[in-house]
């Protein structure tokens, strides 16, 4: 998980140059970094699944079935 001092790090880092950039004065961006990392999380866990879903179909297709069709629980 990214850490506010991460993500501290990462705006320092930031050129604000390129034209085509969002630019807002009121954002926190402690809150904005953990949103970012709560749907990178969110995405990551939905790539794992669906890689699960596909290495438990080669074992055993009717299991795969159930595991594919149960719901995605995201709790953030």
């Amino acid at each position: 998980m990214i850490t506010d001092e991460d993500i501290r790090q990462i705006f320092l880092y930031c050129e604000n140059k390129d034209p085509e950039g969002l630019y807002a004065d009121e954002v926190d961006v402690l809150e904005f970094g953990k949103k970012i990392a709560a749907v990178a999380s969110i995405q990551a866990r939905r790539a794992e699944r669906e890689f699960c879903v596909d290495f438990v179909s080669t074992l055993n297709k009717e299991v795969a079935k159930v595991l594919a069709e149960q719901k995605e629980n995201h709790e953030i």
